[in-house]
């Protein structure tokens, strides 16, 4: 068994799905397919995993405990093939991951061409910033003090808050450090899950867009497993272990309660109005009355795919000029505070 326990990358991932779904689709076994896959890989290490897999598959284990046992992929790769096994639509379930990964590689993209830009600036204006209240605002304060006059009260809190500034930064530093390690430790506790998922999804814009991420990532796999024949509630059950978000992972098991007594599967989900759309509940309660739920899962799939996607530009366009007038703001008030007792001299001189 493989003991680096460190997740393969999503390119990696994408290329492996797309090549071995490839390959089953053109008519090759399983066995030949693989054997393929391992002959082309020129990186050792991939090369090394697929053997691993490879031979987990030929002394009996399934294919998704065979991807589990290398502890190179994660809760929804594994879920996901479990799928395809159960159903027989492994090729689908291939077709899925290699889909999925490459829209989430889009998207990181995306995400990261629309905030690589403002980040920059934030952080250049921001070590900008702490040179001056660390090092300019001293030296005018030396300034100051031998003028001797009573200084304006906005010099005087920058004066006092430059004082502070290694005490502050300090303290931050110090309490970020401190909560991200109790995070950690206590990442897979109910509790602490819960009260991270509460903040990101109040967070503005950010919210909006996991909220987007999640429910599309629900209605992709729920119709993965609906329309391959899968019950409804034990498509649910299954989802429990693919989507690991917490306020989503909680909710299936609640309308997993709804459906057993006997209610409409939309009603349960419109039991948490803060995690999946009105819209959403109300086209699924359609799809469900007219038996057609699995074709509009697809298409609330692909819709709220493109609206994340379109969710995700509009984050890039509001944060940058956000970011560079309120970076620009705190410089120029630093500055202005450390200009007024000139201008009041200047002033009193004339």
């Amino acid at each position: 068994m493989i003991r680096n326990a460190k997740p393969l990358k999503e390119s990696k991932k994408e290329m492996l799905f797309s090549e071995l779904h490839a390959l089953l689709t053109a008519g090759l076994d399983f066995s030949h397919s693989f054997r393929l896959l391992i002959e082309e890989e020129k990186e050792e290490k991939i090369r090394l995993l697929l053997k691993e897999i490879y031979a987990s598959v030929v002394a009996g284990y399934t294919l998704n405990e065979s991807f589990r046992r290398s502890r190179q992929f994660d809760a929804l790769d594994c879920g996901v093939l479990r799928i395809g096994e159960e159903t027989g639509r492994i090729a689908e379930a291939l077709a899925f991951l290699a889909d999925y990964y490459r829209k989430r590689i889009e998207q990181r993209r995306m995400i990261s061409g629309a905030v690589s830009y403002p980040l920059i600036i934030l952080i250049t204006a921001l070590v900008v910033l702490v040179f001056m209240v660390t090092v300019i605002v001293p030296m005018f304060e030396q300034v100051y003090v031998r003028m001797g006059s009573e200084l304006p009260w906005l010099t005087r809190r920058i004066i006092v808050f430059s004082r502070n500034m290694p005490a502050v930064l300090l303290g931050i530093g110090g309490g970020g450090i401190g909560v991200g390690c109790c995070f950690y430790r206590w990442r897979k506790c109910n509790a602490v899950q819960a009260l991270l998922a509460n903040v990101v999804l109040k967070l503005p814009l950010i919210g909006a867009v996991v909220r987007r991420n999640q429910q599309a990532r629900f209605c992709k796999l729920l119709q993965l497993l609906y329309g391959s024949g899968v019950p409804l509630l034990h498509a649910l059950e299954l989802l429990q272990d693919i989507i690991t978000f917490y306020p989503y992972r909680q909710s299936f098991g609640v309308v997993g309660e709804e459906l057993r007594r006997g209610g409409l599967f939309a009603a349960g989900l419109a039991r948490f109005p803060h995690i999946y759309d009105h819209k959403l509940c109300a086209l699924l309660r359609v799809g469900e009355e007219t038996n057609h739920l699995s074709e509009m899962l697809g298409k609330q799939g692909d819709m709220l795919t493109q609206e994340l996607e379109h969710r995700l530009k509009q984050l890039g366009s509001f944060l940058e000029p956000v970011l560079i007038l309120g970076v620009g703001g705190l410089v120029a008030l630093v500055l202005i505070a450390m200009y007024l007792p000139m201008f009041k001299l200047g002033g009193a001189i004339g």
